[in-house]
């Protein structure tokens, strides 16, 4: 088969899958918004409905998304399970480990209108040059899953204006939404220092889970107390010795060569099993690193990584723990590259509805890199031979092949199902 035929079988069944949880009058308008945005870079409806040979009047689509005819989180579980159900298909010759690696973050999008939905100043954690410190933007949760050092988009919510729903409360909901699709599998949660709270990662551990996270250099942390056979009264004490600087120091450093972040880096590492304080004395695995810096010829600034795994070793948390920076970069193409600093619905709900289409569609595009074989680099990028395969060049494929097309074609009303049309669409984008 063709890369085309490949792509047109493995999209109509995966969008197949993803309509059995939208409403049954809803799947036809659903199934052109999700093509549209897949083929359009720019997050408009209007850029979505125009990339397509449209069937229905306009206010058909936006009556769609207004209405909440289709529920979000939903849809989101539909694509980690679809995601999960892939990644075992591709790795079950080489030995599936049934563990699913979850990554949470935040990011915010910058506003010139307060009337936008949760348009507030935010703090930008970004630290630019030449620019304020605190911005009128929106602030968005994402929660997403690690695949092939890769992390794929699944479900994201916007922080409200005013309330007590702040980024802790919000990422607890979506892992806890997205639970009962996890069953039967090891969860593994990644995300930066700012998430490493109790009211989070508590909820996390009784939902049998496990951490990796960065923590404050400073996070209070003690030894198990030594067993002193007393007649005082009072109840057992809960911690020993604290880690103090001066104590990690004598901890024994170990110098290796680690592929970190894209690249061989020297780094060193101390680690130890410890009780934190601000988790009511959890016992973690605390791994403490230092990055040699090369041009400056000096250990550069200590880190500290928590794992509630206790039976890891130091090299292997610091392996895992930079699957979580595979969000990073997904979050920077969603904003620049996919049209979602073009969003712009009158209402919360809307909002959070049109961003979950396009996630979806994103997502769909990122697992067709992995599935799909024998990219026709020559027609879309010839001076990027040899390089790898990413998912804004599907993208642009897709864009080139499919652009024009009536897809609402190839839905069957009778058996509920998309087979992704065979013909060619806007004459001006074909290729040979």
């Amino acid at each position: 088969m063709s890369y085309a035929d490949l792509v047109r079988h493995h999209l109509s069944l995966w969008i197949t899958f993803l309509l059995t949880v939208i409403k049954p009058r809803s799947r036809g308008t659903f199934v052109e918004l999700l093509c549209g945005c897949m083929i359009s870079p720019e997050g408009w409806v209007t850029r979505a409905i125009g990339a397509i040979t449209r069937s229905k009047h306009w206010t058909t689509y936006y009556k769609l998304i207004e209405r909440g005819s289709i529920r979000t989180l939903a849809l989101a579980q539909a694509t980690l399970l679809l995601a999960i159900k892939i990644q075992t298909d591709v790795e079950e010759p080489k030995g599936f480990t049934k563990t699913v690696t979850l990554v949470i973050d935040d990011f915010i999008i910058m506003r010139q209108s307060e009337k936008a939905p949760a348009s507030i100043i935010h703090y930008d954690h970004a630290n630019r040059k030449n620019r304020p410190k605190y911005v009128l933007s929106q602030n968005w949760v994402v929660l997403g899953i690690s695949m092939w050092n890769h992390a794929f988009p699944i479900l994201c919510r916007l922080v409200p204006e005013n309330g007590n729903r702040n980024k802790l409360k919000i990422a607890e909901s979506l892992v806890r939404g997205l639970a009962f699709v996890l069953r039967g599998y090891h969860v593994r949660v990644l995300f930066d220092s700012w998430f490493m709270r109790a009211r989070l990662v508590l909820p996390l551990l009784a939902r049998k889970m496990s951490v990796i996270a960065q923590a404050r250099i400073d996070t209070a942390l003690f030894l198990e107390p030594q067993e002193v056979k007393t007649h005082a009264r009072g109840r057992p004490r809960i911690y020993g010795q604290k880690l103090t600087r001066e104590v990690v120091d004598a901890l024994t450093a170990t110098e290796t060569t680690l592929h970190l972040y894209g690249k061989e880096q020297k780094v060193r590492l101390r680690s130890i099993v410890a009780k934190v304080r601000f988790l009511k004395g959890l016992k973690v695995c605390a791994v403490w690193s230092e990055f040699f810096n090369d041009k400056k010829g000096t250990w550069g600034k200590r880190h500290l990584l928590l794992a509630t795994e206790t039976n890891l070793d130091a090299k292997t948390i610091m392996l895992r723990y930079p699957k979580r920076w595979g969000i990073e970069p997904q979050i920077h193409i969603l904003k620049r590259w996919w049209g979602i600093n073009n969003l712009w619905q009158q209402s919360r709900s809307v909002l959070e509805c049109w961003m979950q289409i396009r996630v979806t569609a994103w997502t769909l595009v990122q697992l067709l890199v992995h599935v799909v074989e024998d990219f026709p680099m020559m027609a879309v990028a010839p001076w990027r031979i040899g390089q790898p395969i990413t998912g804004g060049l599907v993208a642009q494929w897709m864009r080139m092949e499919f652009t024009g097309l009536q897809f609402l074609d190839g839905f069957d009303r009778k058996s509920q199902k998309f087979s992704f049309p065979v013909e060619r669409g806007d004459p001006r984008l074909r290729f040979r």
